[in-house]
């Protein structure tokens, strides 16, 4: 128990430097593009570029460790403890309804990834010199998809929160009740 306890709070623990790391803002606005800004994107469009083509390659990476993270969590720890305390006879109810929303969340996660992806592909695959406002328009929609991937993650860490406040609680329970038959 001690060492599954240990381990959810050490992946935890990686997982909230990684949120970091991974969810800086694009800095395009929501608002109306400007004269101003059409000619700030055609002036700093390759440094622009390379910047977008660096942090596509960055949160490429960061997905894949991010989510064999939350994917070992899922099959590793909560459905092979839940299942142990199921196969015991225990009560695992709160922490399966956990679980269920923990997946739900990390399969939102996968697919609200894959669009910001694409959508951020699409954008850096505009000529920001020709087509400056698509170009905004497209880090701008990039920006909206990358804000619900993090909300993705903000909940995922919270059902990990909840599932370790769960854990915990039983561990009490069961030493509650252990130490009541021993006496």
């Amino acid at each position: 128990m001690k060492f599954l306890s240990k381990l959810i709070i050490s992946c935890l623990a990686i997982a909230v430097v990684l949120t970091g790391a991974v969810f800086l803002k694009v800095s395009a606005q929501d608002q109306p593009i400007t004269s101003q800004q059409i000619d700030l994107i055609r002036g700093n469009c390759v440094s622009t570029k390379n910047t977008l083509n660096q942090l596509h390659a960055s949160d490429a990476l960061l997905r894949v460790n991010r989510g064999q993270i939350y994917e070992s969590i899922e099959t590793k720890l909560m459905n092979g403890f839940n299942g142990r305390l199921s196969n015991n006879n225990f009560n695992n109810s709160n922490m399966t309804s956990i679980t269920n929303n923990y997946e739900s969340t990390l399969n939102n996660f996968r697919s609200h990834y894959i669009v910001y992806e694409e959508q951020l592909a699409s954008a850096i695959s505009i000529d920001c010199s020709k087509q400056p406002a698509a170009f905004y328009e497209a880090i701008s929609s990039a920006r909206t998809k990358r804000s619900q991937v993090h909300a993705d993650v903000v909940k995922l860490n919270q059902y990990i929160d909840q599932y370790q406040a769960a854990v915990d609680q039983f561990e009490k329970d069961y030493q509650t009740a252990a130490n009541g038959m021993k006496q």
